[in-house]
This record gives C-alpha cells, structure tokens and sequence, in this order.
C-alpha cells in the first residue's frame, strides 16, 4: 500500500527550489549604483575638494599630473570624457576624467 504521486513529489521539489531562489533573485537583477545615464555629473565643490579640471586644483595636496582617470578609484570612463568613481562619496555622480579630489591616489 505504497500510494506515492511522483508527479507530486516533481511539483514539491520544484516548489521548494523555487522558494529558495526568491531571495537569491535580487542578486541577479542588482546592479549596485545607479546606471550611468542616470547618474548626474559632479560640480566643482561636491565633496573632498573635487574639481572638474584637476589644472584648477587649489590643494596643497595636488600634484600636477593627478587626476581622475589615473586614480585608482576611478572605475573607467561612460560617456564624453565622464565616468564612474569607486569612492565612497562620488557613487551618486559621475566624474570628469580630466578632474581631482583631495583622496587621489596613484594606481599601483
């Protein structure tokens, strides 16, 4: 008197599966930060003493020939010259390759 549905146990197995990947589901579909194109770009002034163009520089940290597309932040260029910044404070924007901010550091 074995009376077992293995069609049953198929559809309880799967939906099992399923409900475990719900969580994971976000994951797939997360990107991080904003898309690029939806990103604004930064102003002189938006934080860390960032400028637009790193020749503008008025920081006694500034050396010439620093900024953005040489700094081991920058995570690479969008669109025109402009992209995004791994650091902390320029996640909601975008940053102009030729610009600089006060925590510039060097690739290595």
């Amino acid at each position: 008197m074995n009376d077992h549905n293995p069609s049953r146990r198929v559809f309880l197995r799967t939906a099992a599966l399923g409900i475990a990947a719900v969580p994971l589901a976000r994951f797939a579909t997360y990107s991080g930060n904003a898309q690029a194109q939806d990103l604004p770009k930064a102003e002189d002034g938006h934080a860390l003493d960032y400028v637009n163009d790193a020749s503008e520089a008025d920081h006694e940290k500034y050396q010439s020939g620093q900024k953005c597309e040489s700094c081991a932040f920058w995570a690479g260029e969008e669109a025109d010259g402009w992209g995004k910044c791994r650091h902390p404070e320029f996640t909601d924007v975008l940053v102009n390759a030729e610009g600089w901010c006060n925590t510039y550091a060097p690739r290595g």
